[in-house]
């Protein structure tokens, strides 16, 4: 097993890469399997976020089985883990996914994690640092979510000509501001919604958070993800009210032009975008 720590990342307000102009042709899929794990496609290139396939969450049931099952998801170039709790990090479904030139890019303790798991490279990324494989540059970014240490991370993933903010299961916070700063304008939005709240406390951003968090990222799509409702929610220890609907509903009540775009289990949202065609295709996974 090769393991990598990043080095940090230069990128600043003041150093900033110029924003993304994705051409016509330059067609982004995203699919929802489920919580934060989805399959993002672009020529011909196959990453997987937060990687979940078990059939319970802490002995509760989980009522949305996964929009592609395990054994159809097919060769994955990179999987991206923002943190490892069991809702956002399979270990076994990592290892079936595994082959040589598979790259597992987490956060600090992602290694030791799965340490005698086999698998050929993992590169270690904590906030502000950034790592490249092949073609696509992923710069992870603050994220608060639980705690404690080692951090949690969101990342952007610059892919071809498209920037891609991957939120995780994080809370909102002021580093929204800052990442927008640093790394902003942002084409597509992946931003979890269920406003999960453990004993009273927020631990999970809700539908308004995540209006926040576009007016600080200022996506050009946003794309709810971590729905409440995935499994039994056991009051007051969990509860996960925020449902993709809620967010939408926000979006368009708050004046921004983000564009908010729903996707359910199993289903890809197709971005195109450039001065001659831009918009977004739904489509059913029937690979």
């Amino acid at each position: 097993m090769e393991i990598e720590v990043a080095p940090e990342s230069v990128s600043g307000p003041d150093s900033a890469p110029a924003p993304p102009s994705a051409g016509a042709g330059h067609a982004l899929d995203v699919t929802l399997l489920r919580t934060s794990c989805l399959l993002i496609e672009y020529g011909g290139l196959r990453i997987l976020t937060d990687p979940f396939f078990h059939r319970t969450m802490r002995g509760l049931p989980i009522f949305r089985p996964p929009g592609i099952p395990l054994e159809r998801v097919g060769r994955i170039d990179i999987v991206v883990a923002s943190h490892l709790h069991r809702d956002h990090f399979d270990l076994q479904a990592v290892r079936q996914l595994a082959h040589p030139q598979m790259v597992l890019v987490g956060c600090p303790g992602t290694a030791a994690f799965c340490a005698g798991a086999g698998l050929p490279r993992i590169v270690e990324i904590a906030p502000w640092q950034e790592t490249t494989v092949g073609d696509v540059r992923l710069t992870a970014t603050p994220a608060d979510h639980t705690g404690p240490p080692p951090a949690e991370v969101n990342v952007v993933i610059r892919l071809g000509p498209w920037r891609i903010f991957f939120g995780g299961d994080a809370r909102y916070s002021e580093a929204f501001t800052e990442i927008g700063e640093r790394l902003g304008p942002i084409d597509v939005a992946l931003l979890p919604i269920g406003g999960t709240r453990i004993f009273g406390q927020r631990t999970t951003m809700d539908p308004a958070d995540a209006v926040r968090a576009c007016a600080d990222l200022r996506p050009r799509w946003a794309v709810p993800i971590h729905e409440g409702g995935e499994w039994l929610p056991v009051p007051p220890a969990s509860w996960h009210p925020g449902r993709f609907h809620h967010f939408v509903t926000a979006m368009q009540r708050s004046g921004q032009s983000s564009v908010a775009v729903a996707v359910e289990p199993g289903e890809t949202a197709r971005f195109v975008s450039g001065d001659a065609d831009s918009g977004v295709t739904h489509m059913r996974w029937l690979r």
